[in-house]
């Protein structure tokens, strides 16, 4: 059965609701399959080729982006993707805004050996902490990374309390 994901109010984690992040970069791309190697691009851009973890954002990246382009409103012709690098003491943070779609919550699958499916399963295990913002319209998925990665025992990896209310995208 698949996981869902961690709809999440935590102020660390989320940059739509903690003002004190610097942010590094921000697009608004065509929700179109080509446009997820720019979304790489801008996040290597932003991060330099010498954050120990640079390797794994661009990956999730990828992966969060695919997850857009692929299963949201996005995909329509004139859908869009907005992408968000942040940095702060709490580390690296990026967010991906689509356009919504049809379900609520994104869901973790777990299809070994198939060429797709995979992606949030990627974030879940990589990232130190994730979570996604559903609103009217839009829908957020965000993953953090610290410096360095976190033991699963971590607090920096601990699950953050489900968000009981409606989201709003950044």
């Amino acid at each position: 059965m698949p996981a869902e994901a961690t709809d999440t109010s935590d102020r660390i984690a989320d940059p739509a609701l903690l003002p004190h992040w610097l942010i590094l970069g921000r697009a608004t791309l065509p929700g179109r399959p080509a446009y997820v190697r720019e979304a790489r691009r801008l996040v290597a851009s932003a991060v330099g080729a010498d954050h120990p973890r640079a390797d794994t954002a661009l990956l999730l990246t990828s992966e969060l982006v695919t997850n857009a382009v692929t299963h949201s409103r996005s995909r329509r012709p004139d859908g869009t993707v907005d992408l968000l690098v942040a940095t702060g003491v709490y580390g690296l943070v990026v967010a991906v805004t689509d356009d919504g779609s049809d379900s609520d919550i994104p869901v973790i699958r777990n299809s070994p050996g198939a060429e797709s499916g995979n992606g949030l399963l990627l974030v879940e295990t990589l990232a130190d902490a994730w979570g996604y913002r559903h609103g009217p319209g839009r829908t957020m998925v965000w993953f953090r990374l610290c410096r360095t990665e976190q033991p699963r025992s971590s607090p920096a990896r601990r699950l953050f309390r489900p968000f009981t209310g409606t989201g709003t995208a950044a």
